[in-house]
């Protein structure tokens, strides 16, 4: 069978590399290069160059088991690494990180700041609640924004930790986080463990950064897959009379 998939990411890549062993696969990729988001950047210093990952960075052993899985057939191993949050807000001076107790009060005078340690209650107040909202059915219209007003938290808690914590996940601005939708935010927290201050996943990079994930995927498939980069989707209609849909792309048809 002939068999069109349409982007390069992991996901593309990956139905690419469970198919082409039985069918003729053609992948299209609108992009100059496969990958998806991946995006490793090379980094010379003077103790060497750095494989830096800017679009897909890490994964853990929680909510990752099929990339685990895929990446074991691929004779990649994991390299344990850590996550943490900072904030620096120039606005108002506060820095922090929430590595360690030492990290967590880097600016010393944070001890004595009440509005420092209600921002530490309410980041538990916020964790337990979170939960709570989890066990009940979830109004699908609902925000981020009104979860926080419903429950009175702070201006300071919303500008200092939750706001900037989705904005860094999702790489969106802080007003954008404020619509976002609850049920997917409280989720994706309560799966990545984030509502959690121990018991948390264990994280992992790909050493080599992530294009070398898809560097192994490209070579295993070799000429099993006829890859088209430069090649954007236009359309994807069904033939008259029906059987399976045909995709338009740019300069031809498939």
């Amino acid at each position: 069978m002939n068999i069109a998939i349409i982007g390069s990411g992991i996901a593309g890549l990956t139905c690419a590399w469970r198919l082409a062993g039985h069918h003729q696969v053609t992948l299209f990729e609108a992009g100059a290069t496969p990958g998806g988001h991946t995006a490793t950047v090379d980094v010379a210093t003077p103790q060497g160059t750095w494989a830096i990952d800017t679009g897909f960075i890490v994964y853990n052993d929680r909510t990752y088991p099929r990339f685990m899985g895929l990446l074991s057939e691929l004779g990649i191993a994991g390299q344990k690494t850590q996550m943490s949050f900072s904030v620096h807000n120039p606005a108002s001076g506060l820095e922090y990180n929430g590595h360690s107790l030492t990290s967590l009060f880097a600016q010393r005078r944070n001890l004595l700041k009440p509005a420092f340690w209600g921002l530490l209650s309410e980041i538990v107040r916020f964790n337990r609640l979170a939960k709570l909202a989890l066990t009940e059915a979830l109004d699908p219209g609902a925000t981020l924004e009104s979860f926080l007003t419903r429950h009175r938290f702070s201006p300071f808690f919303a500008r200092h930790y939750i706001l900037p914590m989705g904005a860094a996940i999702w790489s969106s601005s802080l007003q954008e986080m404020r619509r976002f939708p609850l049920p997917l935010f409280l989720r994706f927290f309560e799966n990545h463990g984030l509502l959690d201050i121990r018991d948390r996943p264990q994280w992992y990079v790909v050493p080599g950064g992530s294009r070398e994930y898809v560097r192994a995927l490209l070579a295993r498939l070799g000429d099993r897959l006829d890859l088209r980069l430069n090649a954007p989707v236009q359309q994807v209609d069904p033939p008259p009379g029906g059987g399976h849909p045909a995709a338009g792309v740019r300069g031809g048809a498939f």
